[in-house]
Order: C-alpha cells, then structure tokens, then sequence
C-alpha cells in the first residue's frame, strides 16, 4: 500500500498492539488450475446486509464510489458497491469496476517475493547485491527480508515515479535519502517495496504484472483484478476515478506505481484473494506462516510482510493492509484470524487529506467492525 507522503504515521495509527503467533497452518493443497477456478459461493446474510447498507448508503450520499464486500469462512456474506466510477458523468460502479488500492499493493508484492523463494528462485536471507550488485545498498548488507521489514532505512521518496526501466529503478532507489540510524529498525518505506518490485521481475524472468497474474491471480481465481502498467487508468469504465486527476507523467507505467502501489482491484476480489492465500492455493503451508508472522515489535505493535497484524478486543487478531493516496484513492483489507472473517473497502473519493474528515475505508470498516463485534 502506498502511504500518502504527508499521512505515513496516519497509516500506522490502527491502535497495532502486540500480537500472538499468526494462524496454524492451512493443509496442503494444489494449486488450483484455471479450468478449477469458480466463482466463490454467495449467501448474502440478509440481516447484516440490511445494516451494513445503512453504512454504505450514507457514505454514498457523502460522495462515496466504491465497493464493500465480506467474506465468513469462505463464503461470501456481503458485496455491493455503490456512486459512480466518473467524477462527470453517471458510470456506475459495478462489481468489474476496479479501484487502485495504492500501498495494499505491498502485501501481493510480500507474496510474489515468497513465491519466489518457495521456488526456490531466491531466499529473502539473501543480500540486495544478489539481484541488485554494485550498489550502496549492497554495499550496507541490507538483505531481502530487510526490504519485506521495512528495515532497510529507506524510505518514502518516490524516487522510481521517474522511472521507466529496471536498471533506472535500480540506480533512483539506491540514490534515495538512507537513514543509517534506522538500518535494521522499523522506518515505512515504499522505495523499499519499489525495489521488491524490481527484484520480482529480476527473479521471474517476466514483468511485474505477469508475475502477478500467473503467481498470485491465477491460482486465487482472481478474474477482473489489474495493474497500473496493463490498463488506462483514466478510463472510468475501467477505473474508478479520483477526486483528483492524475498527471500524465505518473499514469503511465513507472516503477513507482509497480511493486508498491500498482495494484487495481475490487473489494470482492480482495477478499476472495485473501481468503486463498490464507487456505494454502497461493502459497505453500510454511510461506503463508512466515507471511503472517508478527515482525520486529515496535511502539505501535507489529508488522507482517507488507501489513500489519494487530489486537484489539472483541475482534481479536486482525491481519490489516491499507492504503491511501493524495488524489483520494484509499482502501483497506481485514482478515479477523480468531473468527475467519474478512472485510474489504475500496474507494476513488477520499474524502481529500485537508477536508479534515475521516476517509471512507476508515468510517465503513470501523462500522462493519462494531456491527461484527460490538464493542468492548
């Protein structure tokens, strides 16, 4: 997920405390081919849609475009989406419509990196300089799993927006600001997560987003979900617009939309993708474990690849991925581990940073929480 550069510690701000051990792990299981994939089973709990429409209908008529869907021990108990994908003109949304989730885009890039080393086409112990030699960062000793940490002492700058080309990536990454302090403590850094990105491609063989397509869609029977590079993400019948139009420079394919950023996707398919890695169709039994391990505990509690993991009473463990981004983009994904439970919202309508409001991922997952589990 891609942290907005004025809301970084906003991000973090989830009430994160320290967490126990992440789930068992799932059975083994094959990876589903295409011809296996289905639709996941529907049964709309009719009372909890009732309610959690009250939400949904509010927030629409307060600007919301967007989609929020539930998903209870495999099955989904919730999906709507409401407003229009265009800021112009009536587009509605629907359930192909897809919304750039922003930094939640770093859980799926965790997972491609774990692809990877269950393949066996890297070890996230390896140093930077096995796939990127000759840099600063190589020359540090900063490793893979590092980068996963947020503990490479990188941070936010963007650097890769500029770049078109691996090799540019490589060379604006390690050129960004380091803070040697931070080396080997947690410092939230998406140049990290571009770099992860870059290394995805080198691993693979293949661009960023097949890899995402073939590693991570495909088998998760992902039909609808994208990527910055694949689609334009100016069409609104394609994309859910923003409160604010994106420059031109940055919609085309850059490596500061790739491995950090990037991701285009539903509210339904987020689910329906975490609730396949989470069952072992992703990744393999050990992989998801070191995914969902609880890391390095800091102030506000812990991090997982590319999320966070908290606990919160009633709710229990909560594995949570978010992301916002300046033009009004903003999602959230919550897996509630103790009751196998996931919400997803995803929107393009902020509300904007300076409006002073809450934005909608905030409100409507807060609400769906309280629905879910009352309060303490």
């Amino acid at each position: 997920m891609r942290i907005t550069r004025t809301a970084i510690a906003a991000a973090l701000a989830f009430g994160i405390q320290a967490c126990a051990p992440g789930p068992a792990a799932p059975p083994e299981t094959e990876t589903p081919s295409a011809s296996a994939c289905a639709a996941p089973v529907e049964r709309i709990d009719p009372a909890l849609a009732a309610k959690i429409d009250v939400i949904v209908d509010d927030a629409a008529l307060r600007g919301f475009a967007g989609g929020v869907a539930l998903m209870r021990d495999g099955i989904v108990i919730y999906d709507r989406t409401a407003g229009s994908a265009s800021l112009d003109t009536d587009i509605p949304v629907t359930s192909a419509t897809l919304f750039h989730v922003a930094s939640i885009t770093k859980y799926f890039t965790a997972g491609l990196i774990l692809k990877a080393a269950e393949e066996g086409k890297l070890s996230v112990s390896d140093s930077v300089g096995v796939l990127a030699p000759g840099t600063k960062l190589a020359a540090r000793g900063v490793t893979i799993k590092q980068l996963l940490m947020h503990e490479s002492g990188l941070g936010s700058s963007y650097a890769a927006e500029a770049a078109f080309d691996r090799d540019a990536a490589i060379a604006a990454i390690d050129g960004a600001p380091v803070d040697l302090e931070r080396v080997g403590q947690f410092r939230y850094s998406s140049d990290g997560y571009d770099l992860l990105g870059v290394f995805v491609e080198k691993a693979f063989g293949v661009s960023y987003e097949q890899a995402l397509q073939e590693k991570l869609f495909a088998p998760a029977c992902l039909e609808h979900a994208s990527h910055w590079g694949v689609v334009d993400v100016a069409d609104p019948q394609i994309v859910s617009q923003p409160l604010r139009a994106l420059e031109e420079t940055i919609r085309r394919r850059n490596y500061g939309m790739t491995g950090s950023a990037g991701l285009l996707i539903s509210a339904k398919e987020l689910v329906q993708y975490q609730n396949a890695l989470a069952q072992g169709a992703v990744l393999a039994p050990s992989f998801v474990n070191e995914l969902f391990a609880p890391r390095g505990e800091m102030s506000l509690g812990r991090a997982i690849y590319g999320a966070f993991l908290s606990e919160r009473e009633p709710a229990g463990r909560v594995l949570n991925a978010r992301g916002y981004e300046d033009w009004g983009d903003n999602a959230i994904l919550n897996h509630y581990l103790d009751h196998d439970i996931i919400v997803a919202v995803v929107t393009s309508r902020g509300p904007s940073e300076d409006s002073g409001e809450s934005a909608f991922r905030n409100e409507i997952s807060e609400a769906v929480e309280a629905i879910l589990f009352g309060g303490p």
